[in-house]
């Protein structure tokens, strides 16, 4: 059995556990969402900051261009170029690209220029007189910028520019229209390509994606400028998300997609937009950190209040088991016990209680000892004023010897009968309740005797006792009251001779007697009822132990392990079944 204190202890713990597992999983439902909801704040935050610095790269760039196109060094270049001769067209080209080359060293961004004369003729810095660069400008780089519509600048899609046979580099180009600043038409005389080193960009865009799954930088035409994909573990569509981004509406600054969050920054002048995508994994593990700091935190404080409590346990619960000590020795007999218990509360009453308690139980046991002895004392008493039953039977053995005298053997044979059958009820009261059933039979036949004497040619009866069953032992006495019943209510009022067939048989472990007449049955109405008529059909016998009696008495000795059954027909007899488990003298003895 388990103790008061494990089970209040077990009670609590089950309270906190579920306290804590209820007020965890609001805490991090709660704190999750608020958690994730600053992280994509702090995410669209950085965002929009690596925005602004691409925004001050594309205006610091787009002024550096604008300054240089405005130069008289190039404005010359554009209106003298194709009407000068051979050597004015080397001399103003090589002094242009001297210019353009001083002015490099101002952005370190910037790799090379390309100048583009309306007839399309081409001159890069790197190789001055091959159509290299023009055969670039082929490409889709610069196709997609030419088709976008009249773009007085622009920035075009990352490509690769060779500076010689095994060195390569990935470049974003800025073009501008070169126009006439003298004429207030402002015609259009060339372009400007700034060919700027796209790792610069690359670098800003890493460094800015570093907490994020996926980045895109697309230009005013959709067109992807830089792109880091999610990786593969997060089993996330790429092209999807790129398809998502392309078709975000103006307005919009964040759109939860698949798994995640887009967020959207757009840039003014260019038409560039940031997209980055943060998955649903990335945010929850980023703020993993400090849902388990709160776990920890709710599991040391959940253990320090058990700690705290066990000593308020103890003061509750140690009255309560001295009390329930004291009960175990009232319980085992001793009734000097007693409990001291002072804690001003209920406790207090239930302990003063128990000490009454005890106190009433030992005056009540003192009691009870005393009026024992006294009615011990007056039954002995009694006892001894009670006539001897051995002047009983030297009375009845007068009586023998006279009627011996004189040849009445009737009455010799009917007196002996009942000398016994008193004898034997002289033993009842002793401790021997069980006998063979050889004896009991004997004893009903001195009953039977008696019974032929009185009802003389009235009955007969048949015996069909096995051998095997003569040894078992049965309640003393167990069959004369149903023999007795089978006479005078069974055979005695009807008009004829009856039979009683008495049997015994022992097999399976089980004995089985049987008492039946042919007498005048019992109504089935009188046979529901005949456990409990008792003392109204008592009838004249020497000695009579009525039917309920003797049930009670074999459930007594036996419980449920024998059975006691009536089968009567009206007009045609009854038979009573005795089922009794087999038993013999000494565990009779024992059990009796």
């Amino acid at each position: 059995m388990r103790s008061l204190r494990s089970v209040i202890f077990q009670r609590i713990v089950i309270v906190a556990v579920v306290s804590f597992l209820l007020s965890g999983g609001f805490t991090y439902y709660y704190y999750e969402t608020i958690l994730i909801k600053q992280i994509v704040h702090d995410d669209q935050s950085k965002l929009r900051q690596t925005a602004r610095q691409l925004q001050y790269m594309s205006d610091d760039i787009t002024q550096f261009a604008s300054s240089l196109i405005i130069s008289n060094q190039l404005q010359t270049f554009y209106k003298t170029y194709n009407s000068a001769d051979t050597f004015d067209q080397f001399l103003l080209l090589q002094n242009t690209f001297n210019f353009l080359n001083d002015y490099k060293g101002l952005r370190k961004e910037v790799s090379s220029f390309a100048l583009v004369m309306p007839s399309g003729e081409t001159f890069w810095s790197e190789s001055k007189y091959d159509n290299y660069f023009a055969q670039r400008m082929k490409e889709p780089w610069y196709q997609n910028y030419a088709s976008a519509g009249n773009q007085t600048s622009g920035f075009t899609e990352p490509h690769k520019i060779f500076f010689g046979p095994s060195t390569d580099s990935k470049t974003i180009s800025y073009i501008v229209k070169v126009r006439n600043i003298e004429k207030i038409s402002g015609s259009i005389i060339g372009e400007l390509i700034v060919n700027l080193d796209y790792s610069d960009f690359d670098s800003q865009l890493s460094f800015g994606s570093t907490d994020l799954d996926g980045l895109v930088w697309m230009n005013n035409a959709g067109h992807v400028l830089f792109q880091k994909k999610p990786a593969q573990g997060l089993k996330v569509n790429f092209a999807q998300l790129l398809q998502d981004a392309a078709q975000l509406r103006t307005s919009e600054t964040q759109h939860k997609t698949q798994g995640g969050y887009m967020l959207v920054d757009r840039m003014a002048g260019n038409g560039w937009k940031l997209v980055s995508f943060t998955s649903r994994h990335s945010l929850v593990d980023r703020a993993s950190i400090i849902i388990y700091l709160l776990g920890i935190f709710t599991l040391t404080s959940t253990a320090l209040i058990l700690l705290l409590m066990m000593p308020a346990i103890f003061r509750i619960t140690r009255p309560i088991m001295q009390l329930y000590h004291a009960m175990n020795a009232a319980s085992s007999g001793n009734l000097q016990t007693s409990v001291a218990i002072h804690t001003g509360d209920e406790i207090e009453k239930l302990g003063v209680g128990f000490n009454r308690m005890i106190d009433q139980l030992r005056v009540h046991l003192d009691e009870t000892i005393r009026y024992e002895q006294e009615k011990k004392e007056m039954e002995l008493e009694l006892l001894l004023t009670q006539l001897n039953p051995h002047f009983v039977y030297n009375t009845l053995n007068a009586v023998i010897y006279m009627a011996q005298k004189q040849g009445n053997d009737d009455i010799v044979r009917m007196v002996s009968s009942f000398i016994r059958i008193l004898q034997d009820a002289v033993k009842m009261g002793g401790a021997q309740s069980f006998i063979p059933l050889r004896e009991d039979m004997a004893l009903l036949r001195d009953y039977l005797a008696i019974q032929s004497y009185r009802y003389a040619d009235m009955f007969e009866v048949e015996w069909a006792i096995d051998d095997a069953a003569m040894d078992c032992s049965i309640p003393r006495n167990l069959i004369q009251p149903f023999v007795e019943n089978a006479i005078f209510h069974g055979i005695c009022p009807k008009d004829a001779n009856g039979v009683i067939r008495l049997g015994a048989t022992a097999r399976d472990g089980r004995l089985i007697i049987t008492i039946a007449d042919d007498g005048i049955g019992i109504e089935d109405d009188q046979l529901a009822s005949i456990w409990e008529e008792g003392e109204s059909r008592r009838s004249p016998g020497l000695r009579h132990i009525g039917l309920p009696n003797s049930k009670q008495r074999i459930e007594h000795l036996f419980g449920g392990l024998a059975e006691l059954r009536i089968d009567s027909t009206a007009g045609l007899g009854t038979t009573v079944t005795i089922d009794l488990p087999i038993q013999f003298q000494d565990y009779a003895r024992r059990t009796g």
